[in-house]
Parts: structure tokens; C-alpha cells; sequence
């Protein structure tokens, strides 16, 4: 893989109006990096059977600033909840708190829409690509690129709406394109997301391309178009040789969508099938922003954009939840979010990464923003 050594400048002006938080001051990250699972994966400070006893509680906070039996009410905070579930706890590349209710910790789960935070970073590294003339379709690719034409969407022509030609890829990266945030019809979903069936709900706009802000499965299926004339090929294989390869994700795939017309993609809104500890090496790649190891994977100011709120919605960056939508966390918590509290979080002031999934439709209420502080508080040093 081509080392990135220079990227999109755009990439530091991702939006001109923002909403700013004070930026924690970020600790010094471990440089440890797991190998894959299948080479002895995550390093852990937990027996391998049972509950820690008092010494190795007291090596989790000595080691790893984790209060264990704080940690240990979050998990049974998370149990309580219907559905098989993992937590898994991760804190200065440690282990220290794993629990599988109804579940091993190799099973897959659906992270839904944690999916659109990949597709985000394969962005990231696309409009590196565009910077030294490395797409394969040879087309330059910034932000501000206007997209719903022959070079970089001839899927979305004719145009439906006038209004879509304003959009660019930071449009659909924040959502704020105008596409309605209806959910895309399990037929036919590549027309249907573009608007090209009659009364299609994303034919016309909700609002100027910039202006509003909706949660638009049907946006990022226009990405996932966009990546393939990017790469040549779909998303998942261009994702797996220049990401999860390199940092050892093994066990994931991606659910297609797509018909005869135009073929299968990945379905990029939705559909990534993984474990938590695969999840949490995204997630630990992104609090080291993007180097795994002596390698940069993904350039690092890909995750200034990404993180970086707009005017009309200040806590949804580039496919990314971040501050305030937990306003009592630190303001550098970062968050993929799934439907079914499927959750990614890292929070890099304090070296911390932690997983949520589960099969759960049934939540109690505020279960996401309790269980969020349920761990934080476990967190003493």
C-alpha cells in the first residue's frame, strides 16, 4: 500500500462554520497495537476465566486507571437490558473489562449504522488519493467537489431536483445535502436512494443544498456510488486492503445492496456484520488518528473533519457523533451509533475505547447516555 504522506489541504477547512468545543488536553497515547485475533489479539488484565480477584483489581487500577467494580455496574447495567449483548472495555490498549451476556466474544453482530463511520474514512483516504493523483478514475476529489454529475455520480442524472447539482462531498458527508432522511425501501434501493422512481421520496430536496441538516440513509448510498468510480471497484475490498488488513481486522463483512441494473455495493449507511474486539480496533485506529503502529494508515487530518460539527447540526460531524450529544462526557468523545445501541466510543484525552453491541430492540430510557456514564466513571486516572 502507498504510504500517505500528503493530503487533500482541504482537508483542515472542512466546514467555514462550525460549532467549537474547548479541546481537552490529550494524554499521551499508548503506543501498543494489537496483533490480529488469530495471533493473540487484545493484550488483557483479566483472568482468563471468572471475575478478577483483589490483586488483579488492584493491577486494573494500578495499570490501567479502571476502577473494576464500578465497571462491573456498568456491565450489569448493560445485562439488564433485553437481547444478547457484548460490553467490552479497553483502556490504554488493555483489557480490562469484557462481558458476553447470551453471546461469545467472536459473535458477529449487525453494528448498523456504525457502518457510515467507515464509509466516512475511506474518504478520508480517497481525497489523499485525489491530492497525489492516485483515483483510479484519475479525477481530482476535494470537499467542495460538486458531485450529482457525469464525473463523480452519472447514476444520479437526470437530476430530479435542480437543487441537487450544489451538492458537494461535504454535503453528503454531514448530511446536510437536503436528501430526505426517509428509510430507503429494501427494493431497489440504488434508484430509490437517488430518485429516480417516481414519487420517490428523495426526488426533491427538504431543503438548499447546506442549509438543514437530516439523517439520510439515502445520502450516503450516493457515497457509496461515489466510492466506486473513486476506486474502481466497491467499497468493502477497497476497505479491506487499505484498512482492516492493516491493522488486523479479520472478522468482518459488509451486507450488499444493489439490483441488476447497477450491480451490488456495500450498503454503507448500514451492514457492516463484525465482533466488538474487530469494532474496537476502527475505534482505536481513529483515537490514534489513523497510524497503527510505525504506519499512518489513514491521514491524520481526515479526523479533523470528521469531528467537526456544522452551523445546523454542531453535534454530527463527518458520519461521526461527537460533542455536545453527550453533553456530560469529555468533549473529545467521539461516537459510532447504531441502531439496536450498537455503539462505538473513543475518547483520547484519556486513552479510552469501549464497545456496545446487542440484539436488544427494547431499551430503557437515556440507556445510551447512562451507560456512557456508567463506564466514565469507572475511569480514575
Amino acid at each position: 500500500m502507498q504510504k500517505l504522506t500528503l493530503v487533500c489541504s482541504s482537508l483542515f477547512l472542512f466546514l467555514t462554520t462550525v460549532a467549537f468545543a474547548d479541546e481537552p488536553k490529550t494524554a499521551k497515547l499508548t503506543d501498543y497495537f494489537p496483533p490480529p485475533e488469530t495471533k493473540g489479539g487484545w493484550r488483557s488484565l483479566l483472568p482468563k476465566t471468572g471475575y478478577p480477584d483483589a490483586d488483579q483489581k488492584a493491577t486494573i487500577r494500578e495499570a490501567a486507571g479502571i476502577d473494576w467494580d464500578k465497571l462491573a455496574a456498568a456491565a450489569d447495567y448493560n445485562q439488564a437490558a433485553e437481547g444478547d449483548s457484548a460490553l467490552l472495555v479497553i483502556r490504554h490498549g488493555y483489557i480490562v473489562g469484557e462481558w458476553n451476556f447470551g453471546c461469545v466474544s467472536n459473535q458477529s453482530f449487525n453494528i448498523f449504522s456504525c457502518s457510515k463511520s467507515y464509509t466516512s474514512l475511506a474518504f478520508g483516504i480517497f481525497l489523499a488519493d485525489s491530492e497525489t493523483g492516485n483515483l483510479s478514475n484519475g479525477k481530482k476529489l476535494t470537499l467542495d467537489t460538486k458531485v450529482c454529475n457525469k464525473d463523480w455520480l452519472p447514476e444520479s442524472l437526470p437530476l430530479p431536483d435542480p437543487r441537487k447539482a450544489d451538492i458537494t462531498l461535504r454535503h453528503l458527508l454531514t448530511m446536510t445535502s437536503g436528501i430526505s432522511g426517509d428509510e430507503p425501501y429494501p427494493f431497489a434501493t440504488l434508484e430509490w436512494s437517488l430518485g429516480r422512481f417516481q414519487n420517490s421520496p428523495w426526488s426533491k430536496l427538504k431543503g438548499d443544498p447546506g442549509t438543514v441538516f437530516h439523517y439520510s440513509n439515502a445520502g450516503v448510498t450516493h457515497l457509496v456510488l461515489i466510492a466506486r468510480h473513486a476506486a474502481g471497484h466497491d467499497l468493502f475490498p477497497f476497505m479491506k486492503k487499505r484498512v482492516f488488513d492493516p491493522i488486523g481486522i479479520e472478522q468482518i463483512q459488509w451486507t450488499q445492496m444493489g439490483d441488476n441494473n447497477w450491480g451490488q455495493v456495500s450498503q454503507g449507511f448500514s451492514g457492516i456484520l463484525t465482533t466488538a474486539r474487530e469494532h474496537a480496533r476502527f475505534m482505536y485506529l481513529s483515537m490514534h488518528r489513523g497510524q497503527w503502529a510505525d504506519k499512518q494508515i489513514v491521514p491524520a487530518s481526515y479526523y479533523d473533519l470528521a469531528w467537526q460539527g456544522t452551523k445546523v447540526k454542531p453535534d454530527y460531524g463527518g458520519l461521526w457523533w461527537i460533542y455536545p450529544h453527550h453533553r456530560d462526557g469529555p468533549k473529545d468523545l467521539v461516537q459510532t451509533a447504531g441502531f439496536r445501541n450498537n455503539h462505538g466510543f473513543a475518547v483520547p484525552s484519556i486513552d479510552l475505547v469501549f464497545i456496545r453491541l446487542g440484539l436488544g430492540y427494547n431499551y430503557p430510557k437515556d440507556f445510551e447516555s447512562e451507560l456512557v456514564k456508567k463506564v466514565l466513571a469507572a475511569v480514575e486516572k
